[in-house]
């Protein structure tokens, strides 16, 4: 019955208005930073009874869920979705968000448990279910926004199989396993590289025709179909660790060449607007892009260096390398474009002094990630501790600015 009624056709919209829920990635995002602060405290001041790994997947799982896709389901639903038909779909966000609360709660208690286990399937069966019918109401819409926004669900629907993996391996423990690594590379692959970058793309394309910024759509066309037909086969870059034979490594460097061959349309199909029309974008938006822009750039260098034997190697065995280039795809890229989509359609106000702590946080990250080996390791912590909190402040005001718009919102 409450599923039901959360999905119903006739859900009050003064409950549950999608302009006020697109206002709740930013309350799981702020929490994810927390996340990451505590555990950087752990590595400078150990805390007694904290079990790492299981917050760590609190940490991954609230960073992925609740922030990045929700925000990103958010988007795709005001943006693309006519408002009458909104009311299904904010039910079904509403579900998700619930059990994004769930995982919470379950994975610094149990890590991959029972419980856990049975909250991220359900959460995976709604949002297949949702994206499904967002793919099936918007199949006679054929702009590339939209189209960028069906590919994502797609990736995101293929990268499932990952942590469905990842549980089964877990829980018949053989979490130490290469099967369990290639599981969990499988699933962030297709989320950073398939679902986030298109989900990113979609929105970012809709808000420059939207402002009637016309882009070369031929060339953004070649750019979608490359990007796309390279993606499943660079997941071979995420497996050469392994050291899986030389067809693997070709297959890899021929996926990583191809996406350096997207980035050239790319840039030629937005070469106009950035000498027309960029400057008349407001400074935070311009600089959230620019970073954006050029993390993404790094992203598709690194991925080429990675599909020579010696990188694929160091990656796999300084786990900072790893974690930095996550960072620098997941805030650089991913949560940049997300935040200049946010402040351009006016729904968060990031102050100047807030960008300036998001970048400092964000740059003083990959210093002391790619540092390893170079610097004590307790200078490097304690960059990260520092560099985290910045991060932690930067969220903390731009969450707390959107829900003062929200609240505004809803009085008037």
């Amino acid at each position: 019955m409450v599923i039901y009624f959360l999905c119903c056709y006739r859900l009050p919209c003064c409950l549950f208005d999608m302009q006020k829920i697109l206002k709740l990635p930013f309350v799981f995002f702020t929490i994810a930073a927390l996340l990451g602060l505590l555990l950087r405290w752990h590595f400078f001041r150990p805390i007694s009874g904290l079990a790492y790994p299981y917050w760590l997947h609190a940490h991954s799982h609230i960073m992925f869920l609740g922030w990045v896709f929700n925000a990103l389901l958010c988007g795709f639903i005001v943006t693309f979705i006519p408002l009458p038909k909104q009311g299904w779909y904010r039910g079904i966000v509403i579900i998700l968000n619930l059990l994004v609360l769930g995982m919470l709660i379950t994975f610094p208690l149990q890590g991959y448990g029972l419980y856990s286990i049975i909250i991220s399937t359900l959460h995976m069966l709604f949002s297949v279910i949702l994206l499904f019918r967002f793919n099936r109401e918007t199949r006679l819409t054929n702009s590339e926004p939209i189209r960028f926004a069906r590919m994502a669900s797609l990736f995101f629907i293929l990268s499932s199989v990952g942590p469905f993996a990842v549980g089964i391996l877990a829980a018949n423990g053989l979490g130490h396993t290469s099967w369990y690594h290639l599981a969990v590379y499988f699933y962030l692959h297709f989320q950073y590289n398939g679902a986030f970058t298109f989900g990113v793309f979609s929105l970012l394309f809709h808000w420059l025709e939207k402002k009637n910024i016309s882009l070369n759509k031929k060339y953004v066309k070649v750019f979608r179909l490359i990007l796309f037909v390279a993606c499943f086969p660079a997941y071979a870059l995420s497996t050469l660790w392994a050291e899986p034979g030389l067809l693997i490594f070709i297959a890899g460097f021929a996926a990583a060449a191809f996406q350096l061959v997207a980035l050239l349309w790319l840039f030629k199909s937005i070469m106009s607007f950035m000498q027309t029309t960029w400057k008349k974008f407001d400074w935070t938006s311009r600089s959230l892009l620019a970073v954006a822009l050029l993390s993404f750039i790094l992203k598709l260098i690194l991925q080429t260096l990675s599909a020579f034997p010696y990188f694929a190697q160091l990656a796999y065995e300084v786990r900072d390398y790893v974690m930095a280039y996550l960072h620098l795809v997941l805030i650089g890229t991913i949560s940049f474009s997300i935040l200049a989509w946010y402040q351009g359609n006016g729904y968060i106000t990031i102050k100047p002094i807030v960008l300036v702590l998001f970048l400092l946080g964000f740059a003083g990250t990959e210093f002391a990630l790619i540092c390893t080996g170079i610097i004590p390791r307790h200078a490097i912590t304690l960059i990260m501790v520092f560099s985290s909190f910045l991060l932690v402040l930067a969220i903390g005001f731009t969450t707390l600015t959107s829900l003062k718009k929200k609240l505004f919102s809803a009085e008037g």
